[in-house]
């Protein structure tokens, strides 16, 4: 492995669920019985791995589902990973709603977790029943209540584009979230892995059009209630991005340890299955500066020039292609996605892509 700077951010990977969504086919399986031996194995991976971890800027853990590990598995987790916190760390924990009780919340905020992302996805209850969620409307807004009372920065994830929500419905729920006046909230279009439940029955992705309406309209509502829409999926009240999420977003290392977790390292990328590779410099580059162009801030090529020397022969023609989106309404005078320009942001940056070819 190629030396690496110590890291300031850390995704540990709990790869257990009590069940597949419907359209799900991330790696996962049943939780392991003994929680000390999961919690020893991480540990033993991060001494395999040898990678430095400075005093860590964020934490996150993912899933999977990693409250299934319990108050109990928390405690343990903050006593023996030993991890290098402070007092201005931002830890995250994903959680499922079934696995949300007053005695978890009350050890996530003992242990110092921070930051409260929780899987609501719906609030209809046949819709729930048929992704094979495990939990009731009702219960996610239990969750999101038990949780804030221990952890304020509570936000949620939603998906546009389930199947069996119209258009009424989907701006049903949006208005009913929003009463809630959560912090942080994402709203992902509905994509079928392949190989889940749904894509091996044969379901149709969501109608394209449709999709991007749902998205659209969520888009609208939200902020017009004060969040503002800092990445394509995922939108925050002043002073809620999620740090974790930025940094990537921004070109950032990060260490993954678990199974199933992705990590970068300078060029040295792990992908989820442990599989290792040293990418080009060029590419390394392009992936870093790329991923800028989902955020509100733009893509600043003046700052691309200084922190990504390799690229400057490119960006004549980048602030060519640039200049072109704008016109077609496409970016912002500062190289942001406009409403159009987040449907068609993958053709974008595959633009940007083949001017370096």
């Amino acid at each position: 492995m190629t030396t690496v700077s110590p890291v300031e951010h850390l995704y540990l990977h709990f790869p257990y669920c009590t069940g597949r969504c419907g359209y799900c086919a991330f790696h996962s399986g049943p939780p392991p019985r003994d929680w000390a031996a999961a919690l020893a194995a991480l540990q033993q991976e991060a001494e395999t791995r040898g990678v430095p971890l400075a005093p860590l800027q964020t934490l996150y853990c993912g899933g999977g589902t990693p409250g299934l590990i319990g108050a109990a598995g928390f405690r343990a987790l903050a006593e023996r990973l030993h991890l290098p916190l402070t007092a201005t760390t931002e830890w995250t924990v994903e959680l499922h709603p079934a696995t949300v009780t007053d005695d978890l919340m009350t050890t996530l905020a003992a242990c110092g977790v921070n930051r409260i992302s929780i899987g609501v996805q719906s609030l209809f209850d046949p819709v729930l029943e048929r992704c094979n969620r495990r939990h009731t409307a009702q219960e996610a807004l239990d969750a999101i209540a038990c949780a804030r009372q221990c952890i304020p920065d509570t936000g949620i994830d939603l998906i546009a584009g389930l199947p069996g929500v119209s258009a009424d419905g989907w701006r049903d729920t949006l208005k009913r979230i929003l009463d809630l006046d959560l912090p942080h909230l994402s709203v992902y279009a509905l994509s079928i892995d392949e190989g889940s439940a749904w894509a091996r029955a044969g379901m149709a992705p969501p109608d394209g059009d449709a999709l991007c309406d749902a998205i659209a309209e969520a888009a609208s509502l939200l902020t017009a209630a004060g969040y503002e829409r800092y990445e394509t999926s995922n939108y925050a009240k002043p002073g809620f991005r999620c740090r974790h999420n930025l940094n990537t977003w921004h070109g950032g290392d990060y260490l993954g340890l678990g199974t199933g977790a992705a990590s970068r390292l300078g060029r040295l990328r792990r992908e989820g299955d442990g599989h290792e590779m040293l990418v080009s410099e060029l590419d390394d580059a392009l992936e870093r500066c790329l991923t800028r162009l989902r955020l509100s801030e733009g893509l600043d090529l003046t700052a691309i020039a200084q922190h990504y020397p390799l690229l400057r022969p490119y960006l004549t023609a980048w602030k060519n292609i640039l200049h072109l989106f704008q016109q077609q309404g496409l970016l912002t005078a500062n190289a942001a996605p406009t409403m159009r320009g987040y449907e068609v942001l993958d053709a974008l940056e595959r633009t940007l892509i083949e001017a370096t070819l």
